[in-house]
């Protein structure tokens, strides 16, 4: 088995930023009392404005946006953000920004707060195609935009590349509750399950905690989660019949029973995949992959199943 350094540092990364992004959004969810943002599944640090219906963030808190470059001149209040061949001005106090020189109208204008010049983050958001998503019961705006080799991936005609991008992307929560709080109990690792021959949804399983996620316009939307109680037996009805028995849930579960299911089991330190199909009545095409990342053939954590 080749298990690189470089591949555990992938992973690691991509534990912390992606693939478990409930677990690393639940900041902003949890702030629900006070207005919060995630922008790429990163919670907003400095303090988040609304103002005339529009939500204010500092320009620090835009970085996760994408490679732009972020400017600040404190003389004219102005910041400029450049980047994918787009250059945007904003200047504090007024009601309009321009656009690759051409003068836009906002529907509220920056404003400077405790020696900040705050941005109005859906417009900046839209000027560069990223996607907006405001949860009006969690107080939170969620501004995503993947990259576009990540956007190219889920649209392959390959299953195993169109899934391992499904499980990359930023994620807006529809949840009403904030996310459910992670007990670890030391999986080392995560599981996937997709309906079978698909890749625009999916569920997520980190520790105790069971997510599923929809997938649209290069978004993957949080519409689930349970609290899994690994000690007590599932009902022989449960409707997430391939998940423990739950003990919590939020949001709404999808009709899953006459689903054929593709689960992954991915462990970090062994650097396996082990996968298989299965139904409500029996389980077939077991296998393992051992990954190599610099194996020409490399597409991620989640892997080819050859029955399927």
């Amino acid at each position: 088995m080749k298990w690189t350094i470089t591949l555990k540092a992938m992973t690691a990364a991509a534990i912390l930023t992606t693939v478990l992004s409930p677990a690393l959004a639940s900041s902003p969810a949890s702030a629900a009392a006070k207005p919060a943002a995630a922008i790429n599944n990163v919670a907003a640090s400095g303090e988040v404005l609304i103002r005339q219906g529009s939500t204010y963030v500092t320009l620090t808190d835009l970085k996760p946006l994408g490679n732009y470059i972020l400017r600040y001149d404190n003389s004219k209040k102005q910041v400029t953000i450049q980047g994918d061949n787009r250059k945007v001005i904003l200047t504090a106090g007024n009601t309009s920004m321009e656009v690759d020189g051409v003068k836009k109208a906002l529907p509220s204008a920056p404003l400077l707060h405790n020696g900040k010049t705050m941005i109005p983050l859906r417009a900046v958001a839209q000027a560069f195609d990223a996607n907006v998503y405001w949860n009006d019961a969690l107080k939170t705006a969620y501004i995503n935009k993947a990259d576009p080799g990540i956007i190219a991936d889920l649209k392959s005609t390959d299953l195993a590349t169109a899934r391992n991008a499904a499980a990359k992307l930023p994620y807006s929560s529809e949840l009403k509750k904030p996310e459910l709080e992670m007990l670890p109990v030391e999986m080392q690792g995560v599981n996937y399950y997709f309906p079978k021959g698909k890749s625009n949804s999916f569920f997520l399983v980190d520790n105790d905690i069971a997510s599923y996620f929809d997938i649209h316009g290069g978004v993957k939307y949080l519409k689930w989660q349970g609290k899994l109680d690994y000690g007590a037996k599932a009902s022989a009805n449960q409707n997430l019949f391939f998940l423990p028995a739950l003990k919590a849930e939020i949001g709404n579960q999808p009709n899953t029973q006459n689903w054929t299911i593709a689960k992954f089991v991915f462990r970090y330190p062994s650097g396996v995949t082990s996968y298989r199909l299965l139904d409500r009545g029996q389980e077939w095409g077991e296998g393992y992959v051992e990954l190599d990342n610099r194996a020409p053939g490399y597409k991620g954590e989640i892997v080819t199943i050859p029955e399927e």
